[in-house]
């Protein structure tokens, strides 16, 4: 039995269904050994090849990521990635998952690894710009989110999640920028506008930021 196998069963996630699954999946790959070789393919009947394995756990554990079941993710896709630890996806799906539940710095290790294999992956640099800023890292942050909202110019949240790491390394003028360009695509989100005020109140500009606060307040009242 390889060595997935033997973590996967001993995992909450790997259990009776999922090896059916998997068996019925690839079903097809096993009646080909049948026609080929009957004897061998008879002993081999019930074992998976290691790469066919590995490609249908990963699936799986990616799967549970995207849908937002962080927990199943981690438990599948650690022990795809203790196999294989140059898989883009997997880190960063499993570093997704881990800052999801709770495990922020290995997390974080994992998204960053997930950039070094691919710099150029717009999305991975997206999601590790966002987890820096989640994290604190701002000055980490900055110069990511420039360069995934100059590929991303309408995105809400990374033009706004720019804003705030600009604001909290005393880039306030810059920071203000990003808030009003972030503005611009949402104009009722209270948030933005209070933003605003917030960096212009630490620039001491109290006029600039009486209209933002006076925006924000007519927001969420008419929300409430």
């Amino acid at each position: 039995m390889s060595g997935i196998l033997e973590k996967m069963m001993s995992s909450k996630s790997s259990d009776i269904v999922d090896e059916l699954n998997l068996y019925t999946h690839y079903g097809l790959s096993v009646t080909k050994k049948l026609g080929v070789r009957l004897v061998d393919a008879f002993r081999d009947a019930f074992s998976v090849d290691d790469d066919i394995r590995r490609s249908y756990y990963r699936d799986k554990g990616i799967g549970h990521a995207k849908n937002g079941r962080y927990a199943q993710a981690v438990a599948v896709l650690d022990a795809v990635w203790d196999n294989d630890g140059d898989d883009v996806d997997v880190a960063l799906h499993l570093g997704i998952a881990c800052v999801k539940t709770g495990e922020g710095e290995r997390g974080l290790a994992l998204i960053e690894r997930a950039h070094q294999l691919d710099p150029a992956n717009t999305k991975v640099s997206t999601v590790l710009g966002l987890t820096y800023v989640q994290e604190q890292k701002y000055d980490l942050a900055v110069p990511l989110l420039i360069k995934v909202a100059e590929a991303n110019p309408v995105n809400f949240n990374i033009r706004y999640r720019l804003g705030v790491a600009l604001d909290n390394l005393g880039r306030f003028a810059e920071a203000i920028d990003s808030f009003k360009i972030a503005a611009g695509m949402r104009p009722n989100d209270a948030k933005v506008h209070r933003a605003i005020a917030y960096s212009f109140e630490q620039m001491g500009n109290h006029e600039e930021a009486l209209p933002y606060f006076k925006k924000a307040n007519e927001l969420e009242g008419s929300a409430a």
